[in-house]
């Protein structure tokens, strides 16, 4: 029996043998053109750029594989590792490269395994099985990863930067690590849409424990679309390995069966600034739902949870058996929004399902009332087996506009930013242009708005309008307050007043008198308008200086609009 599988053994060792392109490992440089020279049933050249590998390939560790410029598709044959333990270089090209696996076998593995590469940029992998990480610290950016049949990323003892990138239609998780090994990625500005196509019921982000170092799940766009199993992103740290530090701010998860979950022990979590919406996939609300759900094994497991909008899934927040939970105190209020998440027609924002008592102060609840705030939030008062909640007071929420300009950073046919001012009725906000090129006023321009947190405006503050006429904005609140404003822009015409450096204005501010001078050319005519555009004062002159009484107007912002014979330019003063 014993002499049986000694020879099984030896019979599989020949095999991997035989069907493997090992290089030597003495510092050599290979393409995948070279490697076609030397054996073409290890790849095949099917030029213009193209390239098919059937057979396993080890870059051993001091050897290095270069992907040229010119290679623009590397195809894989089905059950192939492409293992890199030396380097792995991508030039730099026009557009991305194509490395797909067959779409008829079993998808190839990319192993990067120990290896030296440090970056991988624009490259779309499609039809593979995974790409692992192995005790490899690099950067994955700007790439595409498209179906794939496992976790499209897997890594293992290491903290890779995965940036830039585009994870859709992928039948598992998008980016995955084991619950018995550590990492502490940096997943940053990537677009994760429609994956774990195969209904598992793990999340599109699924991790575990971190390293030494913080695990940052930063500025991601988090949507699911088919399957009903999947979450946004999960933490998971049920053996307590290492001490599990996570940042998870300005993501967007949207349309999972859960928006954010951390499930173990020695998990530390911020999780802030994030909008967690509409995460209600699953429609049985016991098999999970929540925009985020904390479960922690003992009291080692904790999260600070700051200025987050949470609506629309079945449960707002939800926190299970033991936890550290800090949603905001008297000192440092929580900021965070919290509506319409619920299920069997009961509302669901904060549910403390756990022995521990927590904060939750400054929050808005759905409402400005108190009252409101205690019907949904289930605590101590609800049932003496859960831990109380001390959220008082709440954050109240009003359809306040806190800022309107429009930058010149933001519209490249401006040469400054524009500054508005309100009507005494609050409700007009006016501009006085006096820097827009002939014809720039009937372009699109897009306004940077301040609203609070929570509050929705129409038209979308990010779209651009054309102010030729008022433009009225509508702010709402989820209990349903709302407020209009209209913007109008008044162009007085001409060129920016930079471009006539000619022209002074002093004092500024004024009390009693401006004296304005031409160094270079005649004035025609001066006039000085209020904030609202309305003329107050014109002046003709033939002149290089005057001295203008302001005495008769009250202490303001006003405009002076100066006509020379080199053009037209507007000046800012302020009236004391």
């Amino acid at each position: 029996m014993k002499k049986t599988i000694f020879f099984t053994i030896l019979l599989l060792f020949s095999i991997t043998i035989k069907a493997q392109w090992i290089s030597p490992g003495t510092g050599s440089q290979y393409t995948l053109a070279t490697i076609a020279a030397v054996d073409p049933s290890i790849v095949s050249d099917l030029q213009n750029g193209v390239y098919q590998i059937h057979q396993n390939i080890t870059i051993s560790r001091g050897d290095v594989l270069t992907l040229e410029s010119t290679t623009t598709q590397v195809s894989v044959d089905g059950n192939v590792t492409l293992t890199i333990q030396g380097s792995l270089v991508i030039e730099e090209r026009d557009g991305m490269l194509l490395f797909s696996g067959d779409t008829t076998a079993n998808g190839f593995e990319l192993r990067i395994d120990s290896a030296m590469t440090t970056t991988l940029a624009h490259v779309c992998f499609a039809h593979g099985d995974r790409v692992t990480l192995i005790e490899t610290d690099m950067i994955l950016d700007s790439c595409e990863f498209r179906d794939f049949t496992s976790a499209a990323i897997q890594y293992m003892n290491c903290n890779p930067t995965i940036q830039n990138c585009y994870f859709h239609d992928n039948h598992a998780a998008a980016v995955s690590s084991g619950v018995n090994v550590t990492g502490s990625a940096r997943i940053l500005n990537n677009v994760f849409y429609n994956n774990v196509l195969d209904n598992g019921n793990y999340p599109q982000i699924n991790l575990g424990p971190g390293a030494a170092d913080t695990l940052f799940i930063v500025g991601n766009h988090i949507e699911g679309v088919a399957s009903s199993m999947s979450g946004g992103i999960g933490i998971m740290n049920v053996y307590g390995l290492g001490n599990t530090v996570m940042m998870v701010q300005g993501n967007t998860i949207v349309h999972n069966r859960y928006g954010y979950t951390q499930n173990g022990r020695q998990i530390h979590a911020i999780i802030e600034d994030n909008i967690i919406q509409d995460n209600n996939l699953e429609v049985n609300p016991n098999n999970g739902g929540s925009g985020i759900s904390l479960y922690g094994s003992d009291t080692t497991c904790s999260a600070r949870i700051r200025h987050n909008l949470i609506s629309g899934n079945l449960w707002g927040v939800t926190a299970i058996y033991y936890h550290n939970i800090d949603m905001g105190t008297a000192t440092d209020p929580g900021g965070n929004v919290l509506y319409n998440n619920g299920n069997g027609g009961t509302e669901y924002e904060l549910y403390n399902n756990a022995f521990s008592d927590m904060n939750a102060v400054g929050n808005y609840w759905g409402a400005n009332d108190s009252t409101h705030a205690e019907t949904v939030i289930f605590h101590r008062e609800d049932s003496p087996n859960y831990g109380r909640v001390n959220y008082l007071p709440i954050m109240n929420l009003e359809p306040e506009l806190l800022g309107f300009e429009i930058r010149q950073a933001d519209n490249p046919q401006l040469t400054e930013d524009l500054y508005g001012y309100f009507d005494d009725l609050g409700d007009t906000l006016f501009f006085i242009v006096g820097c827009l090129a002939p014809g720039n006023v009937y372009s699109p321009l897009k306004p940077n708005i301040k609203i609070p947190f929570g509050v929705s405006c129409s038209p979308s503050p990010e779209e651009p309008q054309i102010f030729t006429s008022p433009v009225t904005y509508t702010l709402s609140t989820p209990h349903g307050t709302t407020r209009k404003f209209t913007v109008v822009i008044k162009v007085f015409g001409g060129i920016p007043d930079h471009s006539i450096p000619s022209i002074q204005l002093y004092p500024n501010p004024a009390q009693t008198q401006i004296t304005v001078v031409s160094e270079q050319g005649i004035m025609d005519r001066v006039q000085i308008y209020d904030v609202y555009g309305k003329l107050l004062k014109t002046i003709r002159v033939n002149v290089d200086r005057i001295t203008i009484d302001v005495q008769e107007f009250p202490a303001g912002i006003y405009f002076v609009r100066v006509e020379t014979d080199s053009g037209v330019a507007v000046k800012r003063v302020v009236g004391r």
